[in-house]
């Protein structure tokens, strides 16, 4: 069995390699501007299928609070295209929907 130090830094070289590839890859620059947009943001969507289902498991009889924080986390994001705000929203709204 692999020691769980060795496992976890294996771990954690694969995702900054995985992070850290699309900003140093020359040929992203000849690509679509879409396409090279898309590729950059690719780590940060990975997160997506690790965090969702732990908006909707951690609280089962109050799954909803969950998917109001992320409601309101996107439609501000999406307009206002930040990401430290939408994130203390998200937390604000959730805290307050979970204490109804």
């Amino acid at each position: 069995m692999m020691n769980p130090t060795v496992a976890i830094l294996i771990s954690a070289l694969a995702t900054i390699i995985t992070r850290l590839l699309p900003y140093y890859a020359g040929w992203l620059e000849r690509l679509p501007r879409f396409f090279a947009k898309s590729l950059r943001l690719l780590p940060i969507a990975a997160l997506g299928p690790l965090i969702f289902p732990g908006v909707l498991l951690d609280y089962p009889d109050r799954w909803w609070a969950g998917l109001g924080g992320i409601a309101i986390a996107s439609l501000f994001a999406w307009r206002k295209n930040g990401m430290i705000i939408p994130i203390l929203l998200s937390i604000a709204t959730t805290w307050a929907l979970l204490a109804l």
